[in-house]
Parts: structure tokens; sequence; C-alpha cells
């Protein structure tokens, strides 16, 4: 990869299973988390067909997927407007040089303020993502929040 290599965001599709899965893989490896074959095939008709409040955005580089991030439309009930979570994010290694999460993150930004959510909010292993996110507020539960 070099720096001339653009990336390019979308939401998931229901043709990007094959490419979804391997990601999906990872990060759940990479969070010593394990998920049942029916749960992920269902977990990705879900994101793709954005059913239940529930999105995806993915980052591609000359067409391939490279990352993955997960979200759900969370109604808040005391503010009445939406706010987006997101629940999962992955970047395969060598793009994260690149920048690719914040790729993800920007497009996600972009999709809650078309949408009029005032809010993106997300939580993070400190030992996976750190605190030098400058542009986001960090609580003492490491739950970054962005206006939209």
């Amino acid at each position: 990869m070099t720096q001339n290599d653009i990336l390019s965001t979308r939401p998931l599709m229901p043709s990007d299973f094959e490419a979804w899965l391997p990601l999906w893989g990872q990060y759940l490896a990479q969070n010593d988390t394990k998920m049942r074959w029916p749960d992920r095939t269902a977990l990705f008709r879900q994101l793709a067909h954005q059913t239940d409040n529930a999105a995806a955005m993915i980052v591609e580089c000359d067409g391939k997927i490279v990352g993955i991030a997960h979200y759900q439309i969370h109604h808040a009930r005391f503010a009445f407007e939406n706010a987006y979570y997101v629940q999962d994010i992955y970047v395969i290694p060598a793009f994260q040089a690149q920048r690719a999460g914040a790729t993800l993150m920007r497009a996600i930004y972009a999709a809650a303020q078309q949408t009029g959510a005032p809010a993106v909010y997300w939580k993070a292993a400190e030992h996976l993502y750190g605190t030098n996110d400058t542009a986001a507020a960090t609580s003492s539960f490491l739950q970054f929040r962005k206006a939209a």
C-alpha cells in the first residue's frame, strides 16, 4: 500500500458477505470473542439490510474491503432524537497507518449528520485505541463522544 492509494467508504451491502466475514472473524479474534455461525450470518443480514436500527459502513481500497464498522441508531427517549452508537470497528492492520479507521468514523459522522442525529458515540478498549483522539471527548470508561 502506498500513500497514493485512495480509501472510499460506503454502506455494507448484501453482496459483501464473503469480504465481510474474514474481517468480522479477525475482529472477534482481536477481542477474544467467539460467535456461532448462525449468529454471524444473522448479524450480517441485519447489518446489510439495516434492520432493527443496525447498520454498517465499510472502507475500501482499490475495491477491496479493508475495514468495517457496525453501528446502531439509538433513540434517546429523554432527548427525542437519534444518536449513532458505533459498536464494532475493525481495520486490517496494514491499513491502519493510512487512517482507514478515521475514514470510517468520518463516514459515520456524515451519515449521522444527514439524518439529523446530533451525536455519535462509542466505547473502546484502551489497549487497542488509546485516548489520543483530540476530536473526541473521553470519559473514565473510554466512551468517546463526538457531535455529528
